[in-house]
């Protein structure tokens, strides 16, 4: 990663998951709901669903907070032991939305992905009008408004530095032939990142308490 990307700052998102809608600023926007993020495709905008500075999940396999303090962690919720799920469930937002810009920059520049374009931050997240803390995403372009390709396969993902999900659910459900959805309980990350992905994590964790440059 050549230099950090540019951040685009709102002060309230609010998601209705049953209107699939979103509000930014006081500005409606339809968006399409995903498990673990939603697109804003008026604005290229991707976000995660978070709760209190972790990422979160909507899907249906996800434990319930009693099953992640009762169930034994070699049990399963879905197709993932507990252990999994909880250490997915702890994953600063910072984190993961580094993991997943450096990982978008290295699948477009393989022209396996869509571009990513400037890190997202909103102050302040509700989901069906109940408050979780500040959530972040990233600009994005829209893959299903790009040339079609072959499908990327899993050797080309590694070739260009990055590593598909535990499933192989990325290169199995691909827009117009490109990578498009990152997210999963073990998603896809990018490859010998480690110093890349904290330096990003860092800015965004400055980002989400107010201390970054917008």
């Amino acid at each position: 990663m050549a230099s950090p990307p540019p951040c685009v700052v709102y002060s309230t998102l609010s998601l209705n998951t049953l209107t699939k809608r979103c509000r930014i600023d006081g500005r409606l926007y339809d968006v399409h709901l995903g498990k673990w993020m939603f697109y804003n495709p008026a604005r290229q905008e991707k976000y995660f669903h978070v709760r209190s500075g972790k990422i979160d999940s909507t899907a249906r396999s996800r434990p319930t907070d009693r099953q992640l303090s009762q169930m034994d962690e070699a049990e399963f919720s879905g197709r993932y032991p507990i252990s999994v799920w909880k250490e997915a469930l702890a994953t600063p937002i910072s984190r993961r939305l580094a993991e997943i810009w450096i990982a978008s920059h290295r699948l477009h520049a393989a022209g396996l992905g869509p571009r990513p374009g400037s890190l997202i931050v909103a102050r302040n997240y509700k989901r069906n009008f109940r408050s979780y803390g500040p959530t972040a995403g990233l600009q994005i372009e829209n893959a299903r408004l790009l040339s079609p390709r072959d499908p990327v396969t899993q050797e080309e993902m590694i070739a260009a530095g990055v590593r598909p999900d535990r499933y192989l659910s990325c290169v199995r459900q691909t827009i117009n032939g490109y990578v498009s959805d990152l997210c999963s309980v073990v998603g896809v990350v990018p490859i010998d990142a480690e110093d890349e992905i904290e330096a990003l994590a860092g800015q965004i964790d400055g980002l989400l308490t107010g201390n970054g440059a917008g």
